[in-house]
């Protein structure tokens, strides 16, 4: 990694510009996509095993059949739309961080209700509701907070560093919650994964989003105002 990063430093148009994403108003904005990737693309699987996995059977789960699976995805989507399109508005009302802040927070909420609520399919609905609300602002946010704290020849780079490190992010999150949930031992005869793997993943989801806002709260006062240019 560190013999990347001085190549790129050393190319005039590099492929990674990592002084930009090095500086104080860019660097907490990538490492937030990178961490809200956990929850919103790594997460996912984990919850639609768990809802269709049948409580008699396993001991746990919501015992779902496709229809209720799409229901809890289709609440998912729809909070998340009303996160989305709501966004100017707690801006306006909070301000760009601390709005992203709250979203952030929302999403560790959602994940963390599951822990002690995964028994009823209205507390999963819940659960989604809550969290698709703050992931729907983090969508619509992110791409645009990164914009607007680089400078005015490196926004379309900047933008798109979103979406890698939040790939990225779903992508480790993916391998780790794979291991999680075959840590105590998949019986080979049953291929039944602990309950306790499901407690993991979603602690691992909220943990991800409260440090998210963490690092949300480290990026200057002025990185979502006017850009600056990234010194050299």
């Amino acid at each position: 990694m560190c013999p990347f990063a001085r190549y790129e430093l050393g190319r005039a148009e590099p492929l990674v510009d990592v002084r930009l994403l090095r500086a104080p108003r860019q660097w907490p904005i990538q490492v937030t996509a990178f961490l809200f990737g956990v929850p919103v693309l790594g997460g996912q699987i984990p919850l639609s095993t768990y809802a269709q996995a049948d409580p008699v059977e396993r001991g746990y789960g919501l015992g779902a059949d496709a229809a209720f699976v799409s229901t809890l995805i289709g609440v998912y989507v729809i909070t998340l739309a009303i996160g989305a399109f709501t966004l100017p508005l707690t801006s306006r009302l909070l301000g760009v961080r601390r709005a992203l802040v709250v979203s952030c927070l929302l999403v560790a909420l959602g994940y963390a209700l599951w822990i002690p609520f995964h028994d009823q399919t209205w507390q999963g609905l819940i659960n989604m509701a809550v969290a698709g609300l703050g992931s729907g602002a983090l969508v619509a946010a992110l791409p645009s907070a990164a914009a607007a704290a680089a400078p005015e020849n490196r926004t379309g780079f900047a933008t798109g560093m979103t979406n890698a490190t939040k790939t990225v992010g779903g992508a480790i999150a993916s391998s780790i919650f794979a291991i999680a949930l075959a840590s105590d031992g998949l019986e080979l005869e049953t291929a039944v994964a602990p309950l306790s793997g499901y407690l993991t993943v979603w602690a691992v989801c909220s943990g991800a989003a409260v440090l998210a806002a963490a690092a949300l709260m480290l990026a200057p006062r002025h990185a979502f105002s006017d850009r600056v240019e990234v010194p050299g």
